[in-house]
């Protein structure tokens, strides 16, 4: 009887740590929640996948993932600055980052959210069209990692302590055009150079959604144009970034 009563009160010590220990882990998130900055500020540039076209609700991924943020407790508000135009290629947004307002939008942002490459790419089918293989893009796969050097510098130059999150090109051409088989050979390795520009950084992500649109579905992930996500499309996009930016720890005050 002795024998039985030691062991129930091992076991209720045993419950009563591991409930301390769950509150106590339970308290943690919770303080990191209230450390957590109160006005957060997003800068968004680009091209149409960064302003949004294809959403009916014309948010896009940034707009998204700017209401998932403003979600999380202790987040009171979170602006976000949006400067992406469509149809802008490299060269576009090289010249778009020599703007004052531009560049006074990403001054005090805590997030740089940008998507570009995907019309460099539309360029090199419309120049080759009727040849298209895959030696052009291979020949702009050089000028593109350059300008890609050269947009992120300049992001730097107004800005040395955002986090730099890009996100991906993807093969829009995988359903509409099944002849271009090697479109996806081609992301895949423009995504590669992005990637490790990106790494060279040390606060900045690429956040690949290439294998998002890579299978046929039910649920189409386009819009009417077969080139843009729909509304669904960039509601896959934005979960993507949202658990990148979860993972890597919101600001702090």
């Amino acid at each position: 009887m002795k024998a039985r009563l030691i062991l129930i009160v091992m076991s209720l010590a045993f419950v009563l740590s591991a409930c301390s220990a769950q509150e106590a882990g339970i308290k943690d998130k919770l303080e990191d929640t209230q450390d957590v900055k109160e006005h957060i500020t997003i800068a968004a540039v680009g091209d149409s996948l960064t302003e949004g076209i294809g959403d009916q609700q014309k948010k896009g991924y940034a707009g998204m993932t700017r209401d998932k943020l403003e979600a999380v407790d202790g987040v009171q508000s979170v602006t976000l600055k949006n400067y992406a135009i469509k149809g802008s290629r490299t060269v576009d947004l090289l010249k778009r980052l020599k703007e004052k307002k531009v560049q006074d939008g990403l001054k005090d942002a805590d997030y740089i959210f940008f998507t570009i490459g995907g019309n460099d790419l539309m360029h090199v089918v419309r120049q080759n069209v009727l040849n298209l293989t895959f030696a052009p893009f291979q020949k702009e796969q050089g000028p593109f990692e350059e300008r890609f050097k050269t947009i992120l510098a300049q992001l730097r130059e107004h800005n040395d302590h955002a986090k730099i999150m890009y996100v991906s090109m993807y093969n829009p051409f995988k359903f509409s055009l099944t002849e271009l088989k090697d479109i996806d050979e081609v992301v895949k390795d423009w995504n590669a150079v992005a990637k490790k520009e990106l790494k060279k950084d040390g606060n900045a992500e690429m956040i690949n959604v290439a294998d998002l649109f890579e299978e046929d579905s039910d649920e189409k992930l386009l819009a009417d144009d077969d080139f843009h996500p729909n509304q669904k499309g960039y509601s896959l996009m934005a979960n993507r970034l949202f658990s990148k930016v979860k993972k890597e720890g919101l600001p702090k005050e």
